[in-house]
């Protein structure tokens, strides 16, 4: 999956978790949320150059950090 494609699934979670239909819905588009964040931010770190990686580096702050 494209970060583009991760980015836009984040989203779609976070507006269906704000306009859940039920108690059950909000829970698995809030874990959803959780999910394409951890995606977003390993897809972000693996971009990085390999010698930033190694140093340890982080990320710019920023919405995924």
């Amino acid at each position: 999956m494209t970060l583009d494609q991760l980015i836009f699934n984040y989203e779609l979670a976070k507006t269906n978790a704000a306009r859940p239909g039920s108690l059950e819905d909000r829970k698995t588009y809030f874990d959803l949320v959780g999910y394409y964040e951890k995606r977003i931010r390993a897809a972000r770190t693996s971009a990085l150059p390999p010698w930033i990686r190694m140093r340890g580096d982080q990320l710019p702050s920023g919405r995924f950090q």
